[in-house]
């Protein structure tokens, strides 16, 4: 991952996970960059795949399509980057979910710390 160099890599919270987009259904996958890790979140980096099995077709194995997206909490803006899903997609159908995930351990974090004081 070439964005954001400088910040340490992760596995993305809540991957893999299943999401279904116009009737089929992609395992998604990646790694991220989070600056302001601890506190709130600046920004995420994502980098990942969404991979799709065809049932119908085995033989040809799975269909792997990469994608990367970066989104602001300062602006709650997404960048999408992918040559076979649209930015409403990625944003929409993948994105959300790890976003939602990065909040929710935040305030995890944030509860266990506030009953240790």
């Amino acid at each position: 991952m070439d964005i954001a160099p400088d910040l340490m890599t992760h596995r993305a919270r809540g991957c893999p996970f299943i999401t279904n987009v116009d009737g089929e259904d992609f395992v998604i996958d990646g790694f991220a960059k989070y600056k302001g890790y601890g506190d709130e979140c600046k920004t995420i980096y994502f980098a990942g795949f969404a991979i799709f099995q065809d049932e119908e077709n085995k033989e040809n194995g799975n269909l792997v399509f990469q994608f990367c997206f970066e989104y602001s909490y300062d602006t709650d803006e997404y960048k999408c980057y992918s040559n076979h899903f649209s930015d409403e997609i990625i944003e929409n159908d993948f994105a959300y979910f790890i976003v939602e995930n990065y909040e929710e351990s935040c305030r995890n974090v944030k509860e266990v710390l506030k009953r240790r004081e």
